[in-house]
């Protein structure tokens, strides 16, 4: 995706999220006022996994809640 878009609706964007995991495309995710461009390693229905050298506190799980 070359532009930013905001999408609420979770079946919207895990099926943007199997597409850029398809094409092995670099994304950047913004969290807690900072960004990551990186990878994602695999998508299902109720999380997401992404490559990442920084280390990232315990207890920070983020997964898509329903809409």
């Amino acid at each position: 995706m070359t532009e930013g878009t905001i999408k609420t609706s979770k079946y919207e964007i895990i099926a943007i999220f199997r597409e850029e995991l398809r094409k092995r495309t670099e994304i950047e995710i913004f969290f807690n006022n900072t960004s990551i461009i990186t990878q994602l390693t695999r998508v299902d229905f109720a999380e997401f996994h992404i490559q990442t050298h920084r280390k990232i506190p315990s207890g920070h799980k983020n997964s898509l809640s329903p809409a």
